[in-house]
């Protein structure tokens, strides 16, 4: 804390300790920021999409939210952003790391499907006693390339935001943390006198987290029942849970969606093309801070293994 005496003439400079700053501070950080973006290098880390990475990017101090009705692969979506990310630090000899920290899946279960995204084994097939020592063996080699890369997952159930913020900042003491992900809201540990207020302080606090600490933050979060019970299941973000505080606080909010899901059920996906039925994923960009709703299309991969890729796509702005 500063200590002013009112009776001398006080340098604005001299409270930079404090977040009310002048304005010529932030007219530097502004210009420093511009100078950046003149030389063509884009902000941020790539999603690992061209899809994507044409709308929105994975800058320091903004959220992205990426939610969805279980099994559209959002957790899936968001380990592949993780590891592009990873692969972007090692590349470049980034000495920083990716902090994980996922209520919903354990460390071992994150792992496997990272494998298998990259080696192509099916793990369905391997859990049900169907598949090959050969593919086995090929996952466990390509489980063994992923040691060295800069992951690091917390699996505890749970984790309030100020456990979080404790492990990452220790973790940042030594190695520097240059991204997080957090799967997902809903099984946050923190308490609120009721669900609303609940998640709103998470958001808060994870949105804290990525200012103090200067890093981008994925955060994954369920969509609730009621677009299933609609013709079109395209999801809007009024299908956020207690949408109110999310829609506020996130930079950018994903809604995932696939057709082939419904389709497979019997169920209706109202006027969607007949030819985004199968191997297609709708990634509704519903909110951005600094661009417009934008409707973006990812091909979902099933064979031979569980993955999102980029697919040629015509994109419209959402009414």
């Amino acid at each position: 804390m500063v200590n002013i005496n009112v009776s001398e003439k006080i340098n604005p400079f001299d409270l930079f300790d404090t977040d009310l700053r002048p304005m010529q501070y932030w007219v530097g950080q502004a210009e420093k920021k511009i100078a950046q973006w003149a030389t063509g290098i884009p902000e941020g880390y790539s999603t690992g999409f061209k899809t994507f990475d044409n709308y929105f990017r994975l800058v320091a101090a903004e959220i992205t939210v990426i939610a969805a009705r279980p099994s559209m692969g959002k957790t899936l979506l968001a380990m592949q952003m993780v590891v592009n990310v990873a692969k972007v630090l090692q590349k470049t000899k980034d000495p920083g790391v990716v902090a994980v920290f996922s209520a919903e899946m354990t460390g071992v279960s994150l792992t496997i499907r990272m494998a298998s995204e990259i080696c192509g084994v099916n793990i369905h097939k391997l859990r049900m006693g169907s598949g090959t020592p050969e593919e086995a063996q090929r996952l466990s080699s390509t489980a063994q390339t992923l040691h060295d890369l800069p992951i690091w997952i917390d699996d505890g159930s749970a984790p309030t935001t100020q456990i979080m913020y404790e492990r990452i900042a220790r973790l940042n003491e030594n190695i520097p943390v240059r991204a997080m992900m957090f799967d997902f809201l809903e099984l946050g540990g923190d308490q609120g006198k009721t669900e609303d207020l609940r998640l709103g302080q998470i958001m808060l606090a994870l949105k804290r987290i990525s200012k103090v600490l200067q890093i981008p933050i994925i955060v994954l979060s369920q969509l609730n029942r009621g677009v299933e019970d609609r013709a079109n299941k395209i999801p809007s973000l009024a299908d956020l849970r207690y949408s109110g505080q999310i829609e506020q606080i996130a930079d950018q909010v994903l809604l995932l969606m696939r057709p082939e899901f419904y389709v497979e059920r019997g169920l209706s996906v109202g006027d969607i093309p007949v030819e985004d039925h199968k191997g297609i994923a709708y990634a509704s960009l519903a909110k951005s801070r600094f661009g417009p709703p934008t409707m973006l299309k990812l091909a979902f991969l099933k064979t031979p293994s569980l993955k999102f890729a980029d697919v040629h796509f015509t994109h419209h702005e959402l009414n």
